[in-house]
């Protein structure tokens, strides 16, 4: 039967062609590496494209998207082959790339790096086997706003008042409307250099002197080493911990401390589906664990750092209303959704802000204590500013005022959570061990009897099997459920402990993989979403913490062999597949501390609770007299 074909059937053919284009552009989320000069920053892929860079600042609009859209803007060097080599590290301050043109390979040099009151990406090439003619395309903007033409002198405007200069070494640039094409001449022996400036002030008629910004590059390679080699490393897998304090530092914003959740957006937890959500903001939890985690392992400056922002979003000592703020420490722009991007696997809506602002998360206040406590227990000193937000976190979670909460997950339905009496016990214990050590005039019995009313009705709500439930009166599981055991609400010997490890694991993992709640179910969103990095790394210390060593270890040494070193916030446990927002803060710090608590567990297996206590003590007196690192 013949048909006739109509302008809307062609309309209709190109949206359905456009929307399997869009579900096909899957770029592997983990197989980059994330640049930053500590204001704005950038993922870049082993073939050398830079698909991700929001700059000037990390909140802002995304100038370089193609990691959401093949037909967003990028920064690529055109019919390269796949790379012949490149390194691993998740967050170098210096990307280093050999790629292949044809017979010949190519070395690769990425950075980002400021330039007065503003910031350049910085690419060098040079051959390593004979000269060769290599062409780099940029586009710019389209993201939420209108695509950047270049002009001749290879000047793009964009929206924001973003000024965009590109100047080159060795070679030149033609302007094609929104593409801006540059043609090198690359020889071995000798760099050539292609800069990206935005609101440097840079002359892109000047040509730059790529064997200085060789020598600058190697310099700033030099400096994070320095940094990196002065930190105290766990024995169980020491490249995680060093992976986590490479990204914790690539995703703070310099100028307030402030750590960004993850420095992208919309990356789906569940491909296809709705569950998409800007993370380019500063979770009250993630600048806890910035301070608790930096502090381990023996970044106390880094460590002082995020505790500046947290009396900066806590003035006169009063907690934030708010668990999460920008990179200021102000509101959070209102959660919205942007057209015109097809999405990773066509994954939409794509969403800038978060819907986050409003919500109550006592989970993040106890972590926000406990983070003062290891500050303290790592040699960190105790001022008034810091003694007097302690004493309103604690006042605050022993209020009888108990409400419905949105939670650590961040539900969009608040429910009577009990990991918010979870976060409330935490925030009362800690309140009360720093108050007995530093200030012990401190009257506390307040404290202590909502401390010890809020852990009996916590351990009320055990389920038969042993696990706790999500919500008071339910029994669906929950993986919030281990931090009772991880931050010790429930300690080895007590049975209870292993029983409630034993029975959230059996409900919720999947290999060495934990989900966070049963995927699924309804909350708020569609799609099964993948496994929860973070809570992975929470079964290894809750293992551990109720001595079960061996599978602790062995959990450990599982995920580590299975996951790649820059880590995103969620894993398909069927395919490995990354997904949701990269890196994660999150993911990594969790896994820093999972081996410090290895290590821990590992000498009181050995040595016995003296024994550990020793190693505490000695560990606080060399942390406490140690040299601070300048950043």
């Amino acid at each position: 039967m013949s048909q006739s074909i109509t302008a809307s059937d062609h309309a209709g053919r190109a949206v359905g062609e456009q929307a399997g284009a869009s579900a096909a552009h899957r770029p592997a989320i983990s197989a980059h590496r994330l640049l930053s000069d500590g204001r704005s920053t950038a993922l870049i892929r082993p073939d050398g494209e830079v698909d991700w860079w929001c700059g000037p600042n990390m909140d802002s609009t995304p100038l370089l998207w193609s990691l959401l859209d093949a037909g967003g803007g990028a920064a690529r060097w055109v019919d390269v082959d796949p790379p012949a080599r490149w390194s691993d590290d998740p967050a170098p301050p210096v990307a280093a790339t050999t790629v292949r043109r044809g017979a010949v390979r190519i070395e690769c040099r990425d950075a980002l790096v400021t330039e007065g009151r503003g910031v350049a990406l910085v690419r060098l090439v040079r051959s390593e086997d004979g000269p060769v003619a290599l062409v780099h395309e940029l586009t710019m903007g389209g993201f939420d706003g209108p695509r950047g033409a270049w002009s001749a002198t290879g000047i793009c405007r964009l929206a924001g008042g973003v000024e965009v200069t590109v100047a080159v070494s060795g070679g030149r640039s033609v302007a094609d409307g929104p593409i801006l094409r540059t043609r090198l001449s690359v020889v071995p022996d000798r760099w050539a250099a292609l800069v990206v400036g935005l609101n440097t002030d840079a002359d892109a008629d000047a040509e730059p002197d790529a064997e200085a910004l060789f020598e600058r590059l190697a310099r700033l390679e030099g400096e994070v080493a320095g940094r990196r080699r002065r930190a105290r490393l766990p024995r169980h897998h020491p490249e995680r911990a060093a992976d986590a304090l490479a990204v914790l530092e690539a995703c703070t914003y310099r100028p307030t401390g402030a750590v960004v959740a993850a420095p992208t957006t919309s990356l789906p937890e569940a491909p296809g589906a709705d569950r998409q959500f800007d993370y380019r903001f500063t979770w009250l939890r993630d600048a806890s664990l910035g301070v608790s985690v930096a502090a381990l392992l023996g970044r106390r400056d880094g460590a002082q750092a995020y505790l500046s922002f947290l009396h900066r979003i806590a003035p006169d000592g009063v907690p934030p209303q708010s668990p999460v703020t920008d990179v200021r420490g102000g509101p959070v722009p209102d959660e919205r959704e942007v057209d015109g991007v097809g999405g990773w696997a066509g994954s939409r809506p794509v969403r800038v802000g978060n819907g986050a602002g409003d919500q109550v998360q006592y989970d993040a206040l106890g972590l926000m204590v406990e983070g003062i406590s290891v500050y303290l227990q790592t040699g960190g000193s105790l001022d008034s500013d810091t003694w007097k937000l302690v004493c309103a976190a604690a006042d605050m979670a022993a209020t009888d005022d108990r409400q419905t909460t949105s939670g650590i997950w961040e539900l969009r339905e608040p429910q009577m959570l009990v990991s918010a009496d979870i976060g409330r016990w935490l925030a009362l214990d800690r309140a009360i061990w720093i108050a007995r050590g530093w200030r012990p005039r401190t009257p506390r019995s307040q404290w202590k009897r909502a401390r010890d009313e809020t852990r009996d009705r916590v351990l009320a709500a055990l389920l038969p099997d042993g696990g706790l439930p999500q919500v008071y009166g339910g029994t669906a599981p929950d993986a919030s459920a281990l931090m009772a055991v991880v931050f010790g609400m429930l300690r080895h010997p007590d049975p209870r402990a292993g029983r409630l490890v034993s029975a959230t694991l059996a409900q919720l993992e999947s290999g060495p993989y934990l989900y966070r709640y049963r995927p699924g179910g309804d909350d708020g969103f569609h799609g099964r979403e993948g496994a929860f990095l973070p809570v992975c790394w929470w079964a290894v210390g809750a293992l551990a913490s109720v001595g079960r060593l061996d599978e602790a270890c062995a959990r450990a040494d599982e995920l580590c062999a299975a996951l790649p070193r820059l880590l995103a916030e969620e894993v398909d446990p069927s395919s490995g597949e990354s997904l949701g927002n990269v890196p994660l803060v999150w993911s990594h710090v969790e896994a820093a501390r999972a081996m410090y608590v290895l290590d821990a567990a590992a000498r009181r297996d050995r040595y016995g609770a003296a024994g550990l206590w020793a190693w505490r003590i000695a560990r606080y007196l060399r942390l406490r007299h140690a040299p601070g690192d300048s950043r």
